[in-house]
């Protein structure tokens, strides 16, 4: 990359000078006014393979003739010249070295310069387009990644008002949030709850089975403790089926799950718990492809935690798909800072929402999942705990954006 620096009483002839050496495709870098003027300063990149080819030319060995080859060895007694094969590998390794270094003050640059004019695609954005670069500041407070920000206010028609575009971009936000509605407490199914360890997965169970209870009885209510590595938690599942007058069945191996199945006959509602695992743990694909085997006579449903970090949940997501979920809990909504990017997970994932839970009361902190209140809530979160989108970092998101979104 070549920077040159140019002086001229005015813009025309400034440019016109930077085109006459720099040539058309030259990029105006930063201009400011002086005593007698601007001044301009400019940039062209250069093709780094062609760097390498001049380099590789100029280090490569040229033929010598036999009078060439005795000059360059030299008297063996007096010592006068270098080896030629010490030399030509002395040469090859400072022109390597030169190489590397060359690439990276060009990555370096190359980096100021897309920092620059993302900043300047932004600062035009929001001179042109002000309602939509509100709108990603918004969406950025909320907390949802910046490929769903942009996606969604790309949507959002020219010319349009401010509170208008709020409630389309919630809208939007809604929309690609997908939910189950209430279909296990209202037709049952066999559940198996997984999920890291501590997001809730016993306290959901114990929430679902009963409200079935509550709703329909205990009759068609059986419960499985597949709970084999934390300590009493087949104690918990006994105590609560006791308690509600529902069968537990007790399962040391994931193996042996379809055959436990078919001994629990025809109860409509069969929650399964399972062990919390670490999404390092070495040996959580071996349960979960063994819960997987089960087929399609259990559905798997991913209990995730609000309160984590985005990049946690994602990587939860991640972790446990060979469990093949097809619905998700999300649980200690109340305890969430942030509850854009958890939905951005997920929307991404496309993985359904089934129920919420928010608070420690049994049956009552547990609700259908709806996605419209989850976006608002999301939206009230962030007016509450004062989040403000930092503009450098609006810059660096959206500057590549800004033309895709004016």
């Amino acid at each position: 990359m070549k920077i040159t620096r140019h002086a001229a009483p005015d813009m025309r002839q400034a440019l016109k000078a930077v085109r006459e050496q720099l040539g058309p495709d030259a990029v105006i870098l930063t201009s400011r006014r002086t005593s007698t003027g601007v001044e301009v300063t400019a940039a062209m990149d250069f093709d780094v393979e062609s760097l390498h080819a001049s380099d590789v030319a100029a280090s490569a060995p040229t033929p010598m003739g036999a009078a060439a080859r005795d000059a360059a060895v030299g008297d063996p007694v007096l010592g006068t010249a270098a080896h030629p094969v010490a030399s030509a590998a002395a040469g090859g390794t400072a022109a390597t070295s030169s190489v590397v270094a060359m690439e990276s003050e060009l990555k370096t640059l190359r980096h100021m310069l897309e920092t620059q004019l993302a900043q300047l695609a932004w600062k035009d954005l929001a001179r042109r387009a002000p309602i939509h670069t509100e709108m990603l500041r918004e969406l950025t407070e909320v907390g949802l990644t910046p490929d769903v920000a942009a996606e969604v206010v790309t949507a959002v028609p020219a010319g349009m008002e401010l509170t208008g575009a709020r409630r389309l971009t919630i809208s939007s936000v809604a929309q690609r949030v997908l939910v189950t509605g209430d279909r296990w407490l209202q037709e049952g199914g066999r559940i198996a709850l997984v999920g890291p360890t501590g997001v809730g997965k016993s306290a959901t169970l114990a929430k679902l089975a009963v409200r079935w209870v509550l709703l329909h009885g205990p009759r068609d209510l059986a419960l499985v403790a597949g709970d084999s590595l934390r300590m009493g938690a087949h104690g918990e599942v006994q105590s609560l089926g006791q308690l509600l007058g529902a069968p537990v069945y007790t399962l040391e191996n994931f193996a042996e799950l379809p055959e436990l199945l078919t001994r629990i006959g025809d109860r409509r509602f069969v929650l399964i718990d399972t062990a919390g695992s670490s999404q390092r743990d070495a040996h959580l694909a071996g349960r979960l492809a063994a819960l997987a085997a089960a087929g399609r006579q259990i559905e798997t449903a991913l209990v995730l935690a609000a309160s984590t970090q985005a990049g946690a949940v994602a990587e939860a997501v991640a972790r446990f798909a060979p469990a093949n979920p097809t619905s998700c809990v999300l649980t200690k909504v109340d305890e969430a800072a942030s509850l854009g990017g958890s939905l951005s997970v997920l929307m991404r994932a496309r993985l359904p929402i089934s129920y919420v839970s928010e608070g420690q009361r049994v049956p009552e902190d547990l609700r259908p999942a709806r996605a419209l209140e989850l976006v608002t809530s999301a939206v009230q979160l962030a007016r509450m705990s004062g989040a403000a989108a930092d503009e450098d970092l609006l810059k660096r998101r959206f500057g590549v954006l800004a033309h895709a979104l004016a």
